[in-house]
C-alpha cells in the first residue's frame, strides 16, 4: 500500500545485486503500483525491466504495451510510439499487434499530429460510412493550422478593435478592446479637433498604440486559444472511435 516507499526498496535492490535482483513480475507489479499512484516517470524504469526480463513472449508484449499506456500519462508521445510500433512489429500473435496498432493511434491522437494520425487511422479497418465521415471531419479539426489561425485573428483585430477576440469566443475581450481603443480614437479626434496637435499625439502614439497592438496581440492569442480547444475536442472524439481509451 505504499508505491513509493516500494519503488526505492526495489531501486537499492537492483542496484546493489543487479536487475536480476527483482523477478519480472515483482517489478511489473512495483511499476504500476507507481503507475497507479501517479508516479509514472518512477514506474517507467520497472516496466520496462519486467517486459525485458519474462521469456513469456506474450506477457512480454503485454507489458510493453502497458509501458507504453504509461508513457501516454506522462505526455511522452513519441517514447509511446515507439513502444506500440515495436509490439505491432514484433508481437508474438496477430490480436496483440492489431492492438498496439490501435494505440499507436491513439498516440497519435493525443499528440495531435494531424498528418500521423489519419496515415494510422487509415490503416484500421474501415468504418461505416457515417463514422467513416465523422473521423474525416475530426481530423481536418486536428489539422488546424493553430499559428495560422492566430495571423487570422491578430488582422480581424488591426482592422476592428475587438473582432478578433469577438470571433475568438471572448465577447467580454472584445467588449473592453473595442471601449478602450474607441475612447482613445475620440480622444486623439477631439484634441485635434482642438488644435492639440502636440496632446494628440502624445496621447495616440504613447498610450493608444500601446492599447491598439495589445488588442492585436489579444485578438491572435484568442483565436490561438479557439484552435486549441476544437482541436482538444477532435481529440477526445477520435478517442472514443478508436476504442478503449488507455
Amino acid at each position: 500500500g505504499l508505491p513509493g516507499e516500494a519503488g526505492i526498496e526495489a531501486r537499492r535492490l537492483t542496484f546493489e545485486n543487479g536487475p536480476d535482483a527483482i523477478a519480472p513480475q515483482t517489478s511489473f507489479r512495483v511499476g504500476m503500483a507507481l503507475a497507479l499512484d501517479y508516479q509514472a516517470d518512477e514506474a517507467i524504469p520497472f516496466l520496462t525491466q519486467a517486459a525485458a526480463a519474462t521469456d513469456d513472449p506474450t506477457r512480454a508484449d503485454q507489458w510493453e504495451l502497458a509501458t507504453g499506456v504509461v508513457l501516454l500519462r506522462t505526455k511522452a508521445f513519441p517514447h509511446a510510439v515507439h513502444v506500440f510500433s515495436r509490439v505491432e512489429t514484433f508481437g508474438a500473435d496477430e490480436p496483440t499487434r492489431n492492438f498496439a496498432t490501435r494505440l499507436r493511434c491513439v498516440a497519435e491522437v493525443l499528440a495531435r499530429d494531424g498528418a500521423a494520425a489519419r496515415a494510422c487511422i487509415g490503416e484500421l479497418p474501415g468504418a461505416s460510412g457515417a463514422r467513416a465521415a465523422e473521423v474525416d471531419d475530426l481530423l481536418a479539426d486536428l489539422d488546424i493550422n493553430v499559428r495560422r489561425r492566430g495571423w487570422i485573428g491578430g488582422t480581424l483585430s488591426a482592422l476592428i478593435p475587438g473582432m478578433g477576440q469577438l470571433t475568438g469566443g471572448n465577447p467580454g475581450d472584445a467588449l473592453m478592446a473595442l471601449a478602450v481603443n474607441g475612447g482613445f480614437g475620440a480622444a486623439v479626434y477631439f484634441l485635434l479637433a482642438d488644435g492639440a496637435v502636440a496632446d494628440a499625439s502624445l496621447l495616440g502614439l504613447g498610450l493608444g498604440l500601446r492599447y491598439y497592438f495589445g488588442n492585436i496581440h489579444n485578438g491572435a492569442a484568442a483565436w490561438r486559444a479557439s484552435a486549441e480547444r476544437k482541436r482538444g475536442k477532435a481529440s477526445e472524439r477520435l478517442i472514443r472511435l478508436l476504442g478503449p481509451a488507455p
